[in-house]
């Protein structure tokens, strides 16, 4: 097998092709939910994991990666769209949010469950009616409300339970530009905050403004979660001028122009001396084909 860690990576949500360490010979950078962003190097034979990258620790809902150069040191960075800040489940690396997969019941049928940390305990993240109705077998010891409310996973589950299932982890939800210093190793900044609100599940990097300088326009919203979770749909669309030096300003979208409500997907653009146009896709909804002027505004 040429690439035996790809078999077992996880959700892929994204993945690119970029010249990490500068030999003229692309990489392979994934990534996805559950897991941290991933690289892989190709020596002719087989994959090989780049190690201790600074993206490792970071483990995610990521959905979208794509590279670019943003700080014009001639390295690829990498800029990474998460699930967001404004989510329901708030993880952090001391409080991660975890997923269990095994077969608890033992009934043939491999379940998840998930939870999230509160004062150190793995504490079950849905309702007693709906981990009750997943799991018949709770019932008898959490007939109350109150008494289900003070359990951990550790008090519903045996030890041996546990220690068979596979531990997911979810402890970092910004969306990110990681900038590439040399080496495999990433420096991680998180992009402005009006761009946290929601998911980032698109990245464009382009030259909005013709300053030469690398822009982002980026896009997102997710709405199939659960109710008790909401809808992420805070996101309009995102314009975000770089300064050459790996920092972006986010636009206002009285000023960008940019007014999209719905999911969306994937942006790419097209340029020729007349035009410059973006086509945004969206789930459930319509392409859209938007004019960029020479100002970075979007109509």
């Amino acid at each position: 097998m040429v690439a035996p860690s790809l078999s077992t990576v996880g959700m892929v949500t994204a993945a690119v092709w970029t010249d990490i360490d500068g030999d003229g010979k692309k990489e392979l950078v994934v990534t996805g939910e559950w897991m941290s962003t991933r690289i892989w190097k190709w020596n002719g034979r087989v994959f090989t994991e780049l190690t201790h990258t600074g993206l490792e620790k970071l483990s995610g809902w990521w959905q979208t990666v794509v590279s670019a150069d943003v700080n014009g040191d001639g390295r690829q960075d990498l800029v990474i769209g998460n699930i967001g800040e404004n989510f329901y489940l708030r993880p952090s690396d001391s409080a991660p949010v975890k997923l269990w997969v095994n077969d608890f019941d033992q009934n043939g049928t491999v379940d998840q469950f998930l939870t999230r940390t509160v004062e150190g305990r793995d504490v079950p993240v849905f309702l007693k009616r709906e981990i009750t109705e997943q799991f018949p077998g709770l019932k008898k010891g959490n007939l109350k409300h109150s008494d289900y409310a003070k359990k951990s996973i550790q008090d519903l589950f045996a030890k041996p339970v546990l220690e068979q299932a596979t531990e997911r982890l979810f402890n970092y939800a910004s969306s990110v530009v990681a900038i590439n210093e040399g080496g495999g190793v990433f420096k991680v900044k998180r992009l402005p905050v009006m761009v946290q609100l929601s998911s980032v599940n698109a990245v464009l990097p382009t030259d909005v403004n013709g300053d030469g300088k690398v822009d982002l326009v980026a896009g997102g919203n997710l709405f199939t979660f659960p109710p008790q979770f909401g809808r992420l749909d805070a996101s309009y669309g995102h314009v975000l001028l770089g300064n050459g030096k790996g920092d972006f300003q986010w636009v206002e979208q009285r000023s960008s122009g940019l007014n999209i409500k719905g999911q969306i997907k994937d942006i790419k653009d097209f340029q020729n001396p007349q035009n410059h146009l973006l086509l945004i896709t969206q789930n459930d909804g319509k392409p859209q084909m938007i004019k960029v002027n020479t100002k970075g505004k979007t109509k």
